[in-house]
């Protein structure tokens, strides 16, 4: 899956800037239920705002579900490695006719205190009062600085900055969200101009995100968890070892899937759930001796310690691997999985057929054609189907002979991505998360079927058409693929 979305459970707007008579502040005024969120600072509107201590401004308040996050993570939905995934908070920009200023920066604070979102709407007049607000946290409780309270040291803050003024904001809080996670309480973010622009004198007036009620699905506030979740399983591109490929391109994995009744689940009566893979060679079944290979120690085995499959800190039910790396360069080769004691029980008996590295007098571009074989016309909210990619050269021809008789193999693209996007505006709903600085969260997986991803639904707004792409890491760049997947979430039932 490689990516969830949180949505913000709260939000305000707090403010002490003048009302529209120009003689009282709106530091009571409370825009909780507001379906946009605004900051900004305002200097000279009248003789009393002049200076730096009475500047007129406007902050955010946004607070995520992390307790969520850690519910997922408890259940195995998210890494139980928490440093294995980066949290990324989403505001997105909300266009308004009012000056909007630009090459400035906002800065993102950790809230110390809780707060109430209140369920004011006047952002103009400052009409409705209510709590939370500039001066009270909540009811009855003060802010411990006036106009919020936030957390100080090192990893606590971060700063965004903006060109134009009408981008969003999409910013890296793994650190923050790291802390909620621990010991430190979740008061969610404080959104606002830096101390040098209110103590500056131009007015930055005025920058506006959509809030959490806000009736455009995709621009409500969010924290994406992000993670690599693809899996290599190299039976179906198990390459032989070669002096010409780095230590770790030579080490292969393959996997077994014990599956009983539709379900993964663990081969009961193993030592420490560990198996052993022995390799042999043979034209329609193992014969003679086990194949001696290296193991991911380096040292040269003719049996293979094979174990449960452990993703970003989760043990995997079911699911076991065997890494190392052979110079064999037989046709066919049979791995064999048993217990490694006596008595000896065979549980699987599997094939691949060795690839070797080969290196070449000159580089060529080869062209693929992509097609999703199970992809269904539509899907309900939350579904998460397991979709299998089908790759094949682009200039494959075959014969009579190959037609006849032979399946048409897959071709794995060992870096491959996916993205989702809305068809009718050809919004981006799931990004390309490409590179390490991404962390690969929508990396494709593969076995010996091809490649194959789990699509969570869930981030999706029934009633629309979404579309698929797919972009290749191909001879160092990365090549967006020409066919894009279509297909609908349904409305709700009624």
């Amino acid at each position: 899956m490689g990516i969830k979305k949180y949505y913000s459970n709260k939000d305000n707007t707090i403010t002490n800037a003048f009302r529209a008579n120009l003689l009282t502040r709106g530091t009571g005024s409370n825009m909780g239920a507001a379906d946009v969120l605004e900051a900004f600072v305002i200097h000279g509107q009248t003789s009393a705002s002049i200076s730096a201590v009475n500047a007129e401004q406007s902050r955010i308040l946004i607070q995520f579900p992390i307790d969520s996050v850690q519910a997922d993570i408890d259940s195995g939905i998210l890494p139980a490695n928490t440093g294995s995934i980066k949290f990324h908070l989403n505001l997105y920009n909300a266009p308004h006719g009012s000056t909007t200023p630009e090459d400035f920066t906002l800065e993102l604070n950790m809230l110390s205190q809780s707060w109430s979102e209140g369920r004011g709407l006047d952002m103009d007049n400052y009409s409705d009062l209510g709590v939370s607000n500039w001066i009270s946290a909540s009811s009855g409780v003060a802010w411990s600085e006036t106009g919020s309270s936030i957390i100080t040291g090192p990893n606590t803050s971060t700063t965004i900055s903006f060109n134009t003024g009408l981008e969003n904001i999409s910013v890296d809080v793994s650190e923050q969200v790291y802390k909620w996670l621990g010991s430190t309480d979740n008061y969610g973010f404080l959104v606002r101009f830096p101390d040098e622009a209110v103590s500056g004198s131009d007015s930055l007036y005025t920058k506006k995100f959509f809030g959490r009620t806000s009736e455009f699905y995709h621009y409500q506030p969010t924290i994406e968890a992000r993670w690599d979740s693809s899996r290599k399983d190299n039976r179906g591109n198990f390459y032989i070892s070669s002096s010409i490929a780095p230590a770790s391109d030579n080490l292969n994995t393959i996997f077994l899937y014990n599956v009983v009744r539709g379900q993964l689940t663990n081969i009961p009566g193993l030592a420490n759930d560990k198996l052993k893979v022995e390799l042999y060679s043979g034209s329609a079944a193992p014969t003679g001796s086990p194949l001696y290979v290296t193991d991911a120690s380096g040292n040269s085995v003719n049996t293979v310690t094979a174990g449960l499959l452990v993703e970003n800190g989760n043990t995997i039910t079911g699911v076991y691997t065997a890494s190392y790396a052979s110079t064999s360069s037989l046709e066919n080769i049979y791995d064999v999985w048993w217990t490694g004691s006596a008595p000896r029980i065979e549980y699987y008996t599997g094939s691949y057929e060795p690839i070797p590295v080969a290196t070449s007098d000159l580089l060529y571009d080869t062209v693929y054609l992509t097609t999703i074989t199970n992809l269904q016309d539509s899907y309900k909210k939350g579904q998460k189907p397991k979709l299998r990619v089908f790759v094949r050269d682009k200039d494959w021809s075959p014969n009579i002979y190959t037609v006849a008789n032979a399946t048409v193999e897959t071709t794995i693209i060992e870096d491959a991505y996916y993205s989702v996007f809305r068809s009718i505006d050809n919004l981006e709903i799931i990004p390309y998360g490409t590179g390490s600085s991404n962390n690969n969260f929508t990396r494709l997986s593969y076995d010996v079927s091809g490649n194959y991803f789990e699509l969570d639904t869930s981030c999706l707004e029934p009633g629309y058409m979404y579309g698929i792409k797919f972009a290749y890491y191909l001879q160092g760049e990365y090549r967006e693929q020409t066919e894009v997947f279509k297909f609908k979430i349904e409305e709700d039932d009624v």
